[in-house]
């Protein structure tokens, strides 16, 4: 049985929380599905560009890579499993879950040999109903998005008030709050330009009020923005210092790398700067830059 607040692959556990450095979750799958060139490859069982992605992602240290295959044009139950047999088969990433389908998460998790991070949970009350209980079955971490039946809660408080729901309904399918990682909800700034000092205040109440691990999807940051990435890692380097544990983000991120780690340090998620250095070693072993 693998600890509250730790994924598992190959390699041992992953930690995730207060007490554990940022973790990194590449969630670029479901973006590239958009492509139809992508759509046309999966559909026909050839899973290279996923697989290329994976690796892509680890060589910059995101060891955890979300599958998600939810576009209309894709046959989502009779890809989900050939996918994920394919990642565990030709990279070495820990996997998470996202999908809208209980029946299909229960059959991943029940042939997953570790524990993932399923992202399927929110705080509507037929969704706790009907997800919880398979995660809870296969000993899954819980993944979240803030949303109720009134949609999108705005405030800090209001925000609260789902997170206690959830809280308290993981805990009832006796699911340890360490697994449980809540979502502080990231709008894209184009379309909510003032909206990331609540969010920001919402990672802080999650961690003091409810002692619970954090998430953002950080990656829908800088949709429709210029230079969208430079706006991802801005509110990713902002988010970890209020408090962030887990971010959804592209690990192709310009900089990421560096500034995830520089982020670690100055929030005291590193001590003695041990990974930065450790970092900074082998980088300008390989031939990296010394400045970042």
């Amino acid at each position: 049985m693998a600890r509250p607040g730790t994924l598992t692959w190959a390699e041992g556990e992953i930690p995730f929380g207060p007490d554990a450095r940022t973790l990194c979750v590449n969630d670029q799958m479901g973006y590239v599905c958009e492509e139809e060139a992508v759509r046309e490859e999966i559909s026909r069982g050839d899973f290279s560009t996923l697989v290329r992605m994976a690796r892509d992602g680890e060589k910059w240290g995101s060891r955890v890579f979300n599958v998600q295959l939810m576009h209309p044009l894709l046959d989502e139950g009779d890809l989900f499993l050939p996918v994920m047999e394919t990642l565990l088969e030709q990279t070495k990433c820990a996997l998470a879950f996202d999908t809208r389908d209980p029946q299909l998460l229960d059959r991943a998790l029940q042939a997953y040999p570790y524990k993932a991070m399923c992202n399927c949970v929110n705080g509507e009350l037929a969704n706790l109903q009907t997800f919880l209980p398979v995660i809870a079955r296969h000993g899954g971490a819980v993944g979240t998005a803030l949303v109720d039946e009134q949609g999108i809660p705005q405030t800090v408080a209001e925000r609260l008030k789902v997170g206690r729901r959830i809280v308290d309904a993981v805990e009832s399918h006796g699911i340890s709050r360490k697994d449980l990682i809540l979502d502080g909800v990231c709008l894209p700034l184009a379309v909510a330009p003032d909206g990331m000092m609540t969010t920001l205040e919402t990672l802080r109440a999650f961690r003091e009020e409810l002692g619970v691990p954090t998430l953002l999807g950080v990656s829908n940051a800088g949709y429709m923005m210029p230079n969208p990435r430079v706006i991802d890692l801005a509110v990713f380097v902002s988010a970890v210092t209020w408090g962030l544990d887990v971010a959804m983000i592209d690990p192709m991120t310009p900089r990421l790398d560096w500034l995830g780690r520089a982020a670690d340090l100055v929030a005291g998620r590193d001590d003695y700067a041990r990974e930065y250095l450790h970092y900074y070693r082998s980088s300008t072993q390989a031939g990296g830059e010394k400045d970042g």
